[in-house]
């Protein structure tokens, strides 16, 4: 019995896995478009058009070929490179017409093509239907990587007639630049009543509403997508404006991308010396989908039009691969699911209020403490981007030697809205150089963590209304966990980001000393 129900668990475990990349790609969904179906020829009867080659058309349509050929093939752009793992195929039913084996060709630019073949090297032959009305499938011996994929009938019955869909998946056709990871700007904006419409948030694809730039300022207009990490980019949809009575879309607009929003480049074709010009839309509801033939990776892009129909306006969205690797200097992940954010603090101004150095204080008995920040714990190392805790010495200290309640702060640079706080701090462990004595100092003297944001740099005297989340011994996270997260209660605004250290009400005449080995700030 036990056995059993390990080999039913197991292979309820592989199939999940291999699920992962068995889904259909669109041809039955219609997010392939007719656009993207080709074919060699086809039959003069309008039931035979290749936009029919879908699965589960009406049983009278399906691509027919012109000729009875073996010459003949169906070509399926899928836009975006995907992995295949398979195929399904069908008949044209009321017509007792199907395709009873065909070869498969891919490619990735439409230019070099290649056939799957088999373990022995040949062109691979697949077994197709035996009627015209069920569906077949075929899987693949090892997922392929394309864009472009190839139909061939070989052998058919009657007539070369085909639906088909194909199974993979697509990972770099997600949105790209959506809340809470990305933001959206623009050059100007309309002026709308209590801003109800027209501002660049209105932008987004899936809004009902639309970016619309100031009427003066037709032309060097642009709509701005943060992508929140530097992301690959490989295709574009644009909309016109969805809530006014009159029809307003861009028909023309150029792509321009940078990574700092200091350097940037136009999009341009491989071989070509301007930049391209998209075209956009012909009415204000349906999409205009642009599929990249040179994917470019950045975290801004700007969509710039230089021609539209009554004004400058538009919705947009951007497709591509999210960055799931790890993150580049500069952007952390919240938890292991999320996506890369940028950290604010990255490399900052720092400084803390116990700095003076000038004098000596005597503890409880004259007893002297010893501040171990005298040759260690500069505080702009919480943001030189090392995370790695081993070291006490590579991470910033601040105690109470000089000061009851020892503050490090972070000058941002510039006002916004702060979301939350991320802290690395150190935890003993074998590896670590520090004595076991200091460590336990720190450890049972330490007793709070509270994180403040203002606009104006301060050396303590904080506002609750400042306070965006605090950690205590209590929660035991000081000392069970070495990342704190402190996830403020509201979104705060400002430019300073302080974090004060507290010790226990027991101990008030006890060394005790916060080690922070990286800062992470995050915005709304």
């Amino acid at each position: 019995m036990i056995l059993y129900f390990f080999i039913l668990w197991n292979s309820i475990h592989v199939d999940a896995v291999t699920q992962l990349c068995n889904g259909p790609l669109g041809m039955i969904s219609g997010e392939i478009r007719d656009w993207q179906i080709t074919a060699s020829s086809t039959f003069w009867d309008p039931d035979c058009h290749e936009k029919n080659a879908r699965l589960y058309q009406s049983a009278d349509r399906a691509w027919c070929a012109r000729h009875k050929s073996d010459s003949e093939w169906l070509q399926i752009d899928l836009g975006i490179a995907a992995k295949i793992s398979g195929v399904l195929t069908q008949g044209r039913a009321n017509k007792n017409e199907h395709v009873t084996s065909f070869m498969i060709s891919y490619s990735t630019d439409a230019y070099r093509w290649q056939y799957l073949v088999d373990q022995y090297g040949n062109q691979k032959m697949f077994s197709a239907n035996i009627d015209s009305y069920s569906i077949h499938n075929n899987y693949f011996d090892e997922p392929i990587v394309a864009r472009f994929i190839k139909f061939h009938p070989i052998k058919w019955h009657v007539h070369p007639s085909l639906r088909v869909e194909i199974i993979g998946c697509q990972e770099c056709k997600q949105y790209l630049g959506l809340p809470p990871y990305g933001r959206i700007s623009a050059s100007t904006t309309w002026p709308s009543r209590q801003r109800a419409t027209c501002q660049p948030e209105d932008g987004y694809i899936m809004s009902n509403k639309g970016w619309c730039s100031k009427r003066r300022y037709k032309y060097d207009q642009w709509l701005e997508f943060d992508l929140g990490h530097p992301s690959t980019v490989t295709s574009l949809i644009t909309k016109g404006r969805g809530d006014t009575s009159q029809d307003q879309w861009v028909t023309k607009y150029k792509v321009s991308f940078s990574n700092d929003t200091r350097l940037w480049l136009y999009y341009k074709e491989k071989s070509q010396i301007e930049p391209r010009v998209f075209a956009g839309n012909n009415d204000r509801d349906s999409e205009r989908i642009h599929f990249l033939n040179e994917p470019f990776f950045a975290r801004y892009v700007r969509l710039h039009p230089i021609e539209w129909h009554n004004h400058v306006s538009m919705r947009a969205a951007i497709l591509g691969c999210p960055h799931k690797a790890a993150c580049f200097p500069g952007y952390f992940r919240v938890n292991s699911e999320a996506q890369c954010v940028e950290n604010m603090a990255y490399k900052k101004q720092t400084w803390t209020n116990d700095r003076n150095r000038h004098h000596q204080k005597n503890g409880v008995g004259g007893f002297k403490f010893r501040s171990i920040r005298e040759t260690n714990g500069d505080p702009s190392l919480a943001v030189d981007g090392f995370e790695e805790t081993l070291e006490w010495s590579k991470c910033a200290t601040i105690d109470n030697y000089f000061v009851k309640k020892p503050v490090w702060m972070v000058d941002l640079g510039r006002r916004t809205n702060i979301a939350g706080v991320m802290l690395k701090t150190w935890h003993e462990n074998k590896e670590s150089n520090v004595s076991s004595s200091m460590y336990r100092d720190y450890l049972a003297n330490l007793d709070r963590y509270n994180v403040y944001v203002d606009q104006y740099p301060r050396r303590y005297r904080f506002k609750n209304t400042n306070l965006c989340s605090y950690v205590t011994r209590t929660d035991q996270a000081l000392i069970s966990s070495s990342r704190l997260h402190f996830q403020c209660q509201r979104p705060l605004h400002g430019r300073f980001v302080y974090i004060e250290a507290d010790g226990a009400s027991n101990h008030w005449n006890k060394l005790f000393t916060a080690v922070l080995c990286e800062v992470f700030v995050y915005e709304q």
